[in-house]
């Protein structure tokens, strides 16, 4: 999968018209000279196929390149800026399922049609109100206030969290469908019966019975929720000015850098990977009868 994404990403890059020198080839005062030295230095003026082996042959070494643009090594500009890609991440994802959970339990516990009905417009508007909408609404209000930007090295709070906020509405809307639904059907299967039957609080039946047979399904969701939110927090990021893999997406598409490009792409591939791979293994986890097939 995920050479397959690196191959379309590379030959859409390089069928988009331009290159990293586009900029000086503007500048009366470049030589053309100086454009093909430039060229050759940074192996502009190989085939296709060439620059791709190249490219993917330092990729399975672990060495993704240098930036065109920052001069740096991509590997650590990418590692920077993943790490609070991740953070803001893991916000949004922890703050989607307390929320889903939460709901999903109460709905469960006390059946009341304003609930149901609380429920269903939460879902309803977190599921059409845009990212990009949420974004300039938290943008408009940092403004507003006057917040100031953080000094280097630091993280701004509101902006994490306001940030992770809009990533996690989304999220909000498909847990939450996910979990009520699951929850529902769990509740009417003949162990939740059973456990009824042998006295246990409601409560208990709930947490310990229905909820684990609604998780497996959530967790498929989940897992390819969170690799996803690692790879696509562009429009977040770029609003709101947080430093993350999104925002340095848009700049390395803007200049042309391929390196940098293709590093983005590596890594938010992998993280979807990942994510899927995690949710498996949970399930394993949670549903011993998956176990049992997998050894059959």
């Amino acid at each position: 999968m995920i050479l397959i994404v690196s191959a379309i990403s590379f030959t859409l890059l390089s069928s988009a018209g331009g290159d990293a020198l586009s900029t000086l080839r503007e500048n009366p005062q470049v030589s053309d000279k100086t454009i093909e030295g430039l060229k050759r230095i940074y192996g502009l003026d190989r085939t296709f196929a060439e620059r791709y082996g190249l490219w993917l042959f330092g990729a399975v070494s672990g060495d993704l390149g240098e930036s065109f643009s920052f001069r740096i090594p991509v590997r650590t500009l990418i590692w920077s800026r993943f790490l609070n890609t991740l953070i803001m991440s893991f916000v949004a994802f922890a703050i989607a399922v307390a929320v889903s959970f939460f709901l999903s339990i109460l709905s469960a516990r006390y059946r009341r049609r304003f609930l149901s009905g609380f429920i269903e417009t939460i879902v309803l508007l977190s599921a059409s109100t845009p990212r990009m909408v949420l974004a300039l609404l938290v943008l408009v209000i940092t403004l507003r206030f006057s917040m100031s930007a953080p000094a280097a090295g630091e993280i701004n709070l509101f902006q994490l969290f306001s940030g992770a906020i809009v990533l996690s509405v989304p999220l909000i809307s498909v847990f939450l469908a996910q979990l009520r639904v699951g929850l529902a059907d769990a509740l009417n299967e003949d162990f939740v019966r059973l456990a009824r039957a042998k006295g246990l609080a409601e409560w208990r039946v709930i947490a310990l019975h229905a909820l684990r047979a609604a998780l497996n399904p959530f967790l498929s969701i989940a897992g390819l929720s969170f690799g996803g939110l690692l790879g696509g927090s562009v429009i977040v990021e770029t609003v709101l000015g947080w430093p993350g893999l999104g925002a340095l997406m848009v700049s390395a598409v803007r200049g042309r850098d391929v390196p940098l490009v293709m590093g983005v792409v590596l890594v938010a591939s992998a993280a979807v990977w990942l994510g899927n791979t995690i949710a498996e293994v949970l399930q394993l986890v949670n549903d011993k009868r998956l176990r049992s097939d997998n050894r059959g």
